[in-house]
């Protein structure tokens, strides 16, 4: 693989990584499930029989962690990728009172289109099941809403972001939010992806992003709890809130921030346009690819 600092070596650098973080993980839940396998004989991480729900959940979150940090490891070894790239540093000021409820709206925003496209085509809306309290419940949400607002903002927005950035601030936001958004073959994903991009290049640091990625987490994780365990007007009450509250104030927060003359562009870095990501043969190839494979294993 070549070190160059153009876009497509760039952008192929960061869709190869995608690829070995999606084999790593399959390896891992393999190796896994042969492991469970063994002792007693028959159970696997998607039939864990005979073990505990917080078992389970700490081999999930090991496979998340596992997989993530075996693909910086790669990065860092055959990419230009310097530890520093990464970008884990306290951050300059920054306004968590504007960034969070507009972080949430646009989450939210993206969640209502999502709903309207799976109504329109019928794909029918999925959520994994939550133990009603205990250990489990605390490594469910550990596994569902902590490692992944860590891990994943230290690999797209800080690794990916950081191989990205040599070509300007529009294309290291833009690449790695969209591989983001199709490993999730998900419009917030995508969504969010820019935002916490933005966020990343405008504050120098990824850690606003984990901040706000767990607090959306913990949000959505709090929605699928009530679904099961809350009385059905309490539980769509919530969730109504927030779908509808967050897009309505962030869209306020925003207006009333470009009055006294904030920019979302202000302080980014020039560099190629946007677009350019696509001239890359090996970064188009893999957004196809995952775009398939999500919709085929994943949903």
């Amino acid at each position: 693989m070549t070190k160059s600092r153009g876009v497509r070596g760039a952008a192929g650098g960061c869709a190869v990584a995608s690829l070995v973080y999606l084999l790593a993980r399959g390896l891992l839940t393999l190796l896994v499930s042969a492991l469970m396998g063994r002792a007693p004989p028959g159970p696997s991480l998607a039939k864990p029989l005979g073990f505990s729900g917080v078992s389970t959940a700490l081999f999930q979150l090991l496979i998340g962690l596992g997989a993530i940090v075996l693909t910086l490891v790669f990065l860092l070894k055959v990419t230009r990728l310097k530890t520093k790239d990464l970008r884990i540093m306290l951050p300059a000021p920054w306004s968590p009172g504007f960034c969070l409820p507009v972080f949430l709206g646009v989450a939210n925003l993206a969640n209502l289109a999502g709903a309207l496209i799976n109504r329109l085509t019928g794909s029918p809306a999925t959520s994994e099941m939550l133990p009603s309290g205990g250990p489990e419940l605390l490594m469910q949400f550990l596994a569902l809403c902590v490692m992944p607002a860590i891990a994943e903002e230290l690999l797209f927005r800080g690794a990916f972001q950081g191989l990205m950035r040599p070509c300007g601030s529009a294309a290291a936001i833009f690449a790695p939010a969209l591989l983001f958004g199709v490993l999730h073959l998900d419009l917030t994903a995508f969504a969010c992806g820019v935002f916490l991009g933005w966020l990343a290049e405008r504050s120098g640091s990824i850690l606003p992003g984990m901040l706000l990625h767990l607090v959306n987490n913990a949000l959505a994780f709090l929605t699928i709890y009530l679904r099961y365990y809350a009385p059905a007007e309490v539980s769509f009450g919530v969730e109504l809130f927030i779908l509808l509250f967050f897009p309505a104030f962030g869209a306020w927060m925003i207006c009333n921030a470009r009055r006294q003359g904030f920019s979302f562009s202000a302080g980014l870095r020039p560099g190629v346009d946007v677009l350019t990501v696509f001239t890359s043969p090996v970064y188009c190839a893999t957004v196809l690819f995952l775009v398939a494979y999500a919709a085929i294993f994943v949903h």
